[in-house]
């Protein structure tokens, strides 16, 4: 038995100041005082206890290109980062996770090397719905725009996946409107005018005007502007996340990365950064779209941020200036990303629920480097950012898998969530 003692709780209604109980994997009771015989007393008197966070859109590279990660990696990542719990995309190539024997070879290669609890997701191609539907995975990765691999899906292919994956289950959608992209290259160079945000929302609209046809589950993935976010809102099965690339970068940074900037879709101005902050709401889920590069693929133009190990630190530094609450950490990160992806037991500090659990000492301050966040692709948009909030120790159900400084959970210890 673990005693969590002294802490203040973080949920999403609000903070309770109480005890907490771990027995075996479980939150065994929550309450003040509590004062079992035998129990190894951790004391958290001044310190933030918050349920453990789920990045639902990472990028482990796994068995993709394992220069640039590995489940071994980016767990490592993930839990000195406070997030307990991943959601992997399919890999576009070597081999694409567009077959049931791809994506059963990821399971196996995810079993043993995974150090945090996780979740694989299916990726549809133009000529895969029936094998995808029968996948059992417990969702579905499309891709409207171009991505040079077997991903990327036409309107009517999108459309057979809609009807054809199972309707409860999400199907996640990559929303560009491929079309628009490519007449937008032959007149424009910049990367956000290529992309503008119109073929953002375009594709949007598509996604959840053919899924409502189909009264199905769909979820927009990496919104970019305000305009999104409420056409999401306007659709009862539909669910979104923002990337806090999005939130705490604009177009702005790009003269201080350069060709790292570069990310699908793109970094957008001021005035599109500050509707994503108004339009943070009771249904927002917050997802790194953890994509790593080498820095030499990114001088080549490969677009994506590492972002497992910040997604969470990035949150409670802007809570700690009052942008944000501390509950909405809890619910953008863990109750809503349970909810919309079936995590059982996973995304609250309730009894019952897996003792997933993040204690945070919210008067550290501490920078961000590429070495202290573990990534194998060795470097971060945020590098040198001062920031209020260190995480001083993670529990991956009911085992110290974070103490603060060193990851102790082992290759192999993260479980898969069906």
């Amino acid at each position: 038995m673990i005693l969590i003692k002294g802490g203040r709780l973080v949920l999403p209604e609000g903070i309770m100041e109480a005890d907490l109980l771990i027995e075996g994997e479980k939150i065994a009771k929550i309450g003040k005082p509590l004062s079992p015989k035998k129990a190894q007393v951790i004391n958290a008197s001044g310190r933030l206890v918050f349920p453990g966070a789920i990045d639902a859109h990472v990028h482990f590279r796994d068995p993709e290109d394992t220069t640039k990660e590995d489940f071994s990696t980016g767990s490592a990542s993930a839990l000195a980062g406070g997030v307990t719990t991943v959601i992997d995309m399919p890999n576009y190539r070597n081999p694409p996770t567009t077959t049931i024997a791809a994506y059963n070879q990821k399971r196996i290669i995810a079993a043993t090397k995974a150090r945090c609890d996780y979740q694989l997701r299916f990726g549809g191609s133009e000529k895969n719905a029936e094998e995808a539907a029968r996948s059992g995975a417990p969702s579905l990765k499309i891709f409207l725009s171009e991505t040079r691999s077997e991903l990327t899906v036409s309107h009517s292919a999108a459309v057979q996946h809609f009807a054809t994956f199972p309707a409860h289950k999400p199907v996640c959608v990559h929303a560009e409107d491929k079309e628009r992209i490519e007449n937008r290259r032959k007149r424009f160079k910049l990367q956000s005018e290529i992309q503008d945000k119109l073929s953002a929302q375009l594709a949007c609209e598509f996604s959840l005007r053919e899924a409502a046809k189909l009264n199905r589950r769909v979820h927009i993935c990496h919104l970019t502007t305000g305009l999104e976010i409420e056409m999401c809102r306007r659709y009862k099965n539909a669910t979104y996340e923002i990337t806090p690339s999005h939130l705490f970068l604009s177009t702005a940074d790009l003269k201080r990365l350069g060709q790292l900037g570069r990310i699908n879709p793109p970094l957008r101005d001021k005035a599109e950064q500050a509707a994503l902050w108004r339009n943070l709401g009771k249904d927002t889920i917050i997802a790194s779209d953890h994509a790593p590069h080498l820095i030499t693929h990114k001088l080549d133009g490969a677009p994506g941020f590492p972002g497992v190990g910040t997604i969470f630190p990035l949150l409670l530094d802007a809570a700690s200036k009052r942008r944000i609450r501390a509950c909405d950490i809890a619910r953008w990160c863990a109750e809503n990303p349970a909810g919309a992806f079936y995590l059982k037991n996973k995304g609250r500090l309730a009894e019952g629920f897996d003792a997933d659990l993040v204690i945070v000492n919210m008067k550290k301050k501490w920078k961000i480097t590429a070495e202290n966040r573990l990534s194998k692709c060795g470097w971060t948009p945020f590098e040198g950012k001062e920031i209020v909030g260190k995480i001083e120790k993670v529990f991956l159900r009911g085992k110290l898998a974070f103490d603060g400084e060193i990851v102790l959970s082992k290759p192999g210890m993260g479980r898969e969530l069906l």
